[in-house]
């Protein structure tokens, strides 16, 4: 497999994700979304690659191939150690060059 086609590693996919969801948190979620997000993610926050869904089309309006993307979301995890705040799914593609992304936040 070349470089070009390669699948992101998991750990370079979250920190892909976390990095565009700190610059563009401020523009795209409430204030006070910011502030629990803030507040609660060193004790409750989680950033976890999850199975890229297959119904991104209903999110974005564009058919894609779930083999070509990774999904990360970002949240608060419960007691329970599930995610049950989510700020943002991020999807982003395995390509080194010209890297697509596509982002739902939080209404």
């Amino acid at each position: 497999m070349s470089e070009k086609n390669q699948k992101l590693a998991p750990d370079e996919a979250i920190d892909i994700a976390y990095d565009i969801f700190l610059e563009m948190a401020p523009e795209n979620l409430d204030p006070a979304d910011i502030m629990l997000f803030n507040l609660q993610f060193e004790e409750r926050g989680a950033v976890e690659l999850v199975e890229t869904a297959d119904n991104w089309n209903e999110e974005i309006g564009v058919l894609i191939d779930p083999d070509e993307y990774a999904e990360v979301w970002i949240g608060l995890v419960n007691e329970q150690d599930v995610m049950d705040d989510t700020f943002a799914k991020f999807l982003i593609s395995h390509r080194v060059e010209e890297r697509e992304y596509h982002i739902v936040w939080k209404e």
